[in-house]
């Protein structure tokens, strides 16, 4: 009986974390200054400190929050604005054949337990990378800056459109 119980508690805990956000969520854009925005970006920043070698700002490119979701579109630069080296960082190779979008640097973090948690990122990229996160938790294209129309939820993604 104690297994049974046990394995309930774990079954609702799961489907808790990675229930998709509720439609009724609000999408909005942390201000400048806000408690939200500092908890988000100080969420996100050791990992790329850590991906860079080194301390970073942000630059915000987008940056939004919906329920337990935020996503941020970020450009990173050292302390001051000083631009970094991208030739002295791991990512040396992909940026001098020019692999690396170093104006944006992508994060999805969730909320749990009160604390903003990475579940998601990518220096760079050359392509949409958050699609695939939106579509594997059933997000909004409008989280990530987009339109459900160029981007429709994964349901009516794989429907045929009339008139084709």
């Amino acid at each position: 009986m104690r297994f049974v119980l046990l394995l309930a508690l774990s079954l609702i805990g799961f489907s808790v974390a990675h229930s998709p956000a509720k439609a009724a969520d609000p999408i909005m854009s942390p201000e400048r200054g806000s408690p939200l925005r500092a908890a988000v970006l100080e969420a996100a920043r050791p990992l790329f400190e850590h991906e860079t070698g080194g301390p970073v700002e942000f630059v915000i490119n987008t940056l939004n929050v919906m329920g337990e979701w935020a996503y941020g579109d970020v450009k990173l630069q050292r302390p001051g604005g000083t631009p970094i080296d991208w030739r002295k960082t791991k990512f040396a190779d992909d940026f001098t054949q020019g692999m690396l979008e170093t104006g944006h640097n992508l994060f999805l973090l969730q909320r749990t337990g009160g604390k903003w948690i990475v579940v998601e990122y990518v220096v760079g990229p050359t392509d949409v990378a958050w699609d695939d996160w939106r579509q594997q938790r059933n997000l909004p294209a409008e989280l990530f800056g987009a339109s459900s129309v160029d981007f429709p939820p994964p349901a009516q993604a794989a429907q045929p459109r009339s008139g084709n």
